[in-house]
């Protein structure tokens, strides 16, 4: 295979979405009946994989998945999606993880069992050639082993040196930590959603909060859902507040197909406005399909947005 354009780098399990209005599970031995079931691909890094394959990347995923029927499963959605898997480990001694996502429309609640999700170590990193993509991106880092993180610095240096751009993706920090170390300061572009980058800068003013990371000295591009996006690229700060409208499913993954679209546009050439204006279509029509992957846009889906969707140029901060 050529040159991956995209090595994605984090997390591959099954998503079981369980969807009802008002849903509120009780104890007890109460049982509720709900709207539908899904088995679907899960994973920050797996969806972004698929999104940024769909978009016409040569994309490749770094992850562990257990032994078993799960992790076979996953595997081969992966592998039908076009995805290069030649940095997948199966680990035998660990189950695939499995995430469970209580979902009652706009709001939902996830409960993880992390099992080969923590199983990617620094060995993984070391094993990377120095340059196994043009780009490559971490996701779910608050997921990941205190020594798969402690080793990232060290391995975004690496590939930088080789001429690989890197971002990352941290998702929720479970422990509500939100310890960044000195990563950012390795990283070419940072990913947060609005209430991860409140956590994270420790301000709820979204424009402030991504000027103070990107002090650090990366670009950074917002996820606000309903709201759209905004991105402080070379100090340059773009908006996009008006996203398409589509017939709304759940916003599972749509984060994950934000990121996948937006390092498209980088990868493509494409400027930061038409970038970010990706990323918001993308991840606004993965909203129409239950799941991260089952409504994720083509490149032709994207572009015949593009002329719909206006950002706002507000210049250098």
């Amino acid at each position: 295979m050529s040159e991956l354009d995209l090595l994605v780098v984090g997390d591959l399990n099954p998503d079981v979405i369980v969807a009802a209005p008002g849903l509120r599970p009780e104890f007890g031995q109460v049982e509720q009946l709900v709207d539908s079931a899904t088995l679907v691909v899960g994973g920050s890094a797996a969806i972004t994989a698929i999104g940024a394959a769909r978009l016409g990347l040569r994309v490749g995923l770094c992850a562990v998945v257990g032994e078993d029927d799960l992790g076979q499963l996953m595997t081969g959605r992966v592998v039908d999606a076009g995805v290069d898997i030649r940095n997948l480990r199966v680990q035998s001694s660990t189950p695939t993880g499995m995430s469970v996502i209580l979902n009652r429309g706009e709001d939902r609640a996830v409960l993880t069992s992390t099992g080969s999700i923590t199983a990617l170590s620094p060995a993984d990193l070391d094993g990377l050639s120095d340059r196994p993509a043009r780009h490559v991106h971490v996701a779910s880092y608050y997921l990941m082993s205190p020594e798969f993180r402690a080793s990232l610095p060290a391995t975004f240096r690496r590939l930088r040196a080789a001429g690989t751009t890197t971002s990352l993706d941290t998702n929720w920090d479970p422990d509500q930590r939100w310890d960044l170390s000195e990563v950012l300061a390795d990283t070419d572009l940072f990913l947060p959603n609005e209430a991860e980058l409140s956590a994270i800068a420790g301000t709820p003013i979204v424009d402030r909060a991504m000027e103070t990371l990107a002090g650090s000295g990366c670009d950074v591009a917002v996820k606000r859902g309903r709201a759209g996006g905004v991105a402080l690229i070379d100090g340059h700060l773009v908006r996009v507040s008006r996203p398409p409208a589509v017939d709304f499913v759940d916003a599972v993954g749509a984060g994950d197909t934000f990121n996948a679209a937006l390092l498209a546009g980088r990868l493509l050439g494409r400027d930061p406005a038409e970038s970010l204006a990706m990323a918001v279509i993308a991840g606004t029509l993965s909203t129409g399909a239950a799941g991260g992957t089952g409504a994720q846009p083509s490149r032709d889906d994207v572009a015949a947005w593009m002329s719909a969707v206006a950002v706002d140029d507000l210049g250098l901060t």
